[in-house]
């Protein structure tokens, strides 16, 4: 299930792409995805060790966040490629939990997390 981003989310992004905050603020550009992870992933990280840098700018609560988002459906990650969802699952593993990782893995595999 996609969705219209709000603050909450708008902020994720600029965390995880800092370099397109000054077209943000001065009016350039808008964000209008419906979900967070794949737009970062398959639009601004040069490649999964760049994506997985971007997640480790993320706090625990963000990271805690995009996962509930993903649980509960409303975060897609089914467009994610194998490599960078699982930089994603990583960064899940070591923040949260490893269960927690497992949820999100088996949410991918099964197709679940498709938004």
């Amino acid at each position: 299930m996609s969705r219209e981003l709000d603050a909450k989310d708008i902020e994720l992004v600029k965390k995880l792409v800092p370099e397109i905050v000054n077209f943000l603020e001065s009016g350039r550009m808008e964000i209008e995805y419906m979900n967070i992870l794949p737009p970062v992933a398959n639009h601004y990280s040069r490649n999964a060790n760049d994506f997985e840098k971007r997640l480790q700018r993320l706090s625990a609560e963000d990271v805690k966040y995009l996962a509930d988002k993903i649980m509960d459906g409303s975060e897609s990650i089914s467009h994610l490629d194998p490599e960078y969802a699982e930089a994603f699952f990583t960064i899940a593993g070591r923040t949260l939990s490893e269960d927690v990782a497992d949820k999100l893995r088996e949410i991918y595999e099964t197709g679940e997390g498709c938004g």
